[in-house]
């Protein structure tokens, strides 16, 4: 152990009796501890409810989804025959989507019907998101569909019923006079069978039904709006995303699982991020403790410091002295802190000790996440912070001693 380390390091385990520098001292600690275990449970919670938010759109969201960059539909033989191909595709479904009226017992509500093949309840095990009756490959009737929840409330259908089907009104495109009621719109009915619960903004818009009903609806076979493609394994997701885009061509769009929902992944980071910025300035302000306890120190150790510089101590060596002891403080108390924070953070969700109140979310008590890089950028802040606080502190209050 270096001189200046040694000296250091007696201040600050010092056994004399505590005075108001100590004191000082301590205060400083358990600001930075506090402020160290609120950065880390917070991000610890952010986590959690990204991580949250995400499952839910990743269940109705693929890995890959393949879109027509000419027109909302497309053939996709030719492109199935690329993706039969692909060793890391798991399994890939075909889907079509279309805005509809619907009118259930006089009541009328906008939604978007998604038609689905075979293989879809394979790519999203939507059978675990369905609340209440079946899903659709339950039944060998092709015009039935699975709703979503919030569909569902506005419309207040009963799935029971065998007697009310759903009417599903959309333009009809071939029609040679629009004027005429009786001619501008196609329409079919559906007999609901289950509904589904996933996120309210989905559950309010989508309908689920087999692909062949819409496509006949639309009089588009062999048509359809996306080819969904879920992988082995999803650290792939950007390679194989790049080698699809470059087989397909322009004339297609390869999205992987983030650029399908890029508004709401720029919500929760900017949110996130922010967040972030605040309890940096949190802890910026606990920074002025240390640098309060240092000075303290500094003038209440002006004795000492002239005996070290007497004794040919040089002035670097000084200051190496008090940077070190307010490091010291830094480190201690950030260390109190990331432990406290991560401790919470664990019990919160092994346990889920705080509660988020009975029937008002999808969850019951606070969701939390922890991540071993949120260890690092913790601390990582909390060192940078404490290095300026004792520099800037130890070179500037010792230049009287030249």
């Amino acid at each position: 152990m270096n001189l200046p380390l040694y000296i250091a390091w007696r201040y600050f385990f010092s056994r004399k009796k505590i005075n108001y520098v100590h004191l000082l001292s301590i205060i400083s600690q358990i600001g930075i501890a506090i402020g160290t275990a609120a950065l880390v449970i917070v991000l610890s919670v952010f986590n959690g409810f990204e991580n949250l938010v995400l499952e839910m759109y990743n269940i109705f969201d693929p890995h890959l989804k393949i879109l027509s960059s000419e027109g909302k539909n497309f053939d996709n033989r030719r492109a199935n025959e690329i993706l039969l191909k692909f060793e890391e595709i798991d399994v890939f479904s075909s889907t079509i989507e279309e805005k509809v009226l619907l009118e259930y017992d006089s009541r009328q509500h906008i939604a978007t019907i998604k038609g689905v093949d075979s293989l879809y309840s394979s790519l999203t095990n939507f059978d675990s998101v369905v609340v209440s009756g079946n899903y659709i490959d339950k039944y060998e009737n092709k015009n039935v569909a699975v709703v979503g929840r919030g569909i569902a409330y506005y419309l207040s259908m009963n799935i029971n019923s065998v007697f009310d089907n759903l009417q599903i009104y959309l333009p009809n495109r071939k029609a040679n006079n629009m004027l005429q009621i009786e001619n501008a719109f196609s329409n079919a009915s559906l007999s609901p069978v289950g509904i589904f619960g996933i996120q309210q903004e989905i559950d309010s818009e989508f309908l689920i039904s087999p692909i062949n009903f819409v496509q006949n609806l639309i009089q588009k076979e062999n048509y359809v709006s996306a080819i969904e493609i879920n992988l082995v394994d999803k650290d792939k997701m950007f390679d194989v995303q790049k080698k699809l885009s470059g087989l397909l061509g322009k004339n297609y769009i390869v999205k992987n699982q983030y650029q399908q929902q890029e508004f709401l992944y720029k919500i929760l980071n900017t949110e996130k991020l922010v967040v972030l910025l605040i309890l940096i300035f949190i802890l910026l302000i606990s920074a002025f403790n240390i640098i309060s306890s240092l000075t303290v120190l500094i003038i209440d150790k002006r004795r000492d410091i002239n005996s070290l510089n007497s004794m040919g101590l040089t002035l670097n060596s000084i200051r190496k002295v008090f940077y070190y002891k307010g490091m010291l403080g830094v480190f201690f108390g950030g260390l109190i802190g990331i432990v406290v924070g991560f401790s919470l953070a664990y019990f919160q969700q092994e346990f889920g000790l705080i509660k988020m109140g009975e029937g008002s979310f999808v969850i019951n008590t606070y969701p939390v996440k922890i991540l071993l890089s949120d260890f690092f950028l913790v601390s990582s802040i909390v060192l940078i912070i404490g290095y300026m606080a004792s520099w800037l502190t130890s070179r500037f209050m010792l230049q009287s001693i030249k």
